[in-house]
């Protein structure tokens, strides 16, 4: 059995990005793979060491802090569960909590990033990014992040960490952190794909892909789209 922990469901839970989760579920599903989801919450006791993958999605300020104060305990735990190359998967601005700082309060400082609130960035912006093929979704942005060290995204249309930068999120082990919602794994099927293959690997499961799916045919005809608008 998969075990998945999705965490602080009830706070960073803006933009549907809980369709994250639902895909994850539906590509075990597909493979005939038995999952189990755990919803976790503030003071619910989480054991990192336990899980497969765990997820995060985006909150407003108000529920990110809430949620940083709670995951401070954790700050070793959960660094042991990245090297021990195990998915930690955040979306919007929850991936901001595993960085140095946001604006003047410290968050878990996992990794050497740090985020500043920009009033520019109130826009809602559609993005498109390229890592072995093309990522699409969007940014609801009020930080740009500094950061010089293991990206996870190039970037082609939108938005990129900061006005400098042709990058994009944080990637260290299976550690994957992005502004980017969407949902991104709903909108991405071969990003889902390639998750899930690994985990089954890992896992001892057999692994099938079919790209004949209702997900891929979206993403293909989203892709058509946007090159159509932007040629």
């Amino acid at each position: 059995m998969i075990k998945v922990a999705h965490l602080y469901y009830d706070l960073l839970n803006l933009y549907g990005e809980q369709g994250n989760i639902l895909a994850i579920k539906n590509a075990f599903k597909n493979q005939n793979i038995d999952i189990r989801i755990d919803y976790l919450t503030i003071n619910d006791k989480i054991n990192f060491s336990s899980y497969d993958l765990v997820y995060l999605g985006s909150g407003s300020d108000e529920s990110l802090m809430i949620a940083l104060n709670d995951l401070k305990k954790y700050a070793k735990d959960i660094k042991k569960y990245i090297e021990n190359n195990k998915y930690l998967i955040a979306t919007g601005n929850s991936y901001l909590l595993f960085g140095k700082s946001i604006d003047d309060v410290t968050s878990l400082g996992i990794f050497n990033y740090y985020a500043k609130s920009d009033k520019r960035l109130r826009d809602h912006s559609f993005m498109v990014y390229k890592d072995l093929s093309p990522i699409i979704g969007f940014q609801n942005r009020k930080y740009i992040v500094q950061n010089n060290e293991n990206h996870l995204f190039k970037v082609i249309s939108g938005l990129a960490d900061n006005y400098k930068s042709l990058t994009e999120g944080y990637n260290y082990k299976n550690f994957y952190g992005t502004y980017l919602i969407g949902p991104l794994l709903i909108r991405n099927p071969h990003l889902t794909d390639l998750i899930v293959s690994d985990l089954c690997i890992k896992n001892n499961y057999k692994y099938h892909i079919d790209t004949n799916t209702p997900e891929y045919k979206a993403y293909n005809e989203y892709l058509k789209n946007f090159y159509e608008n932007n040629s």
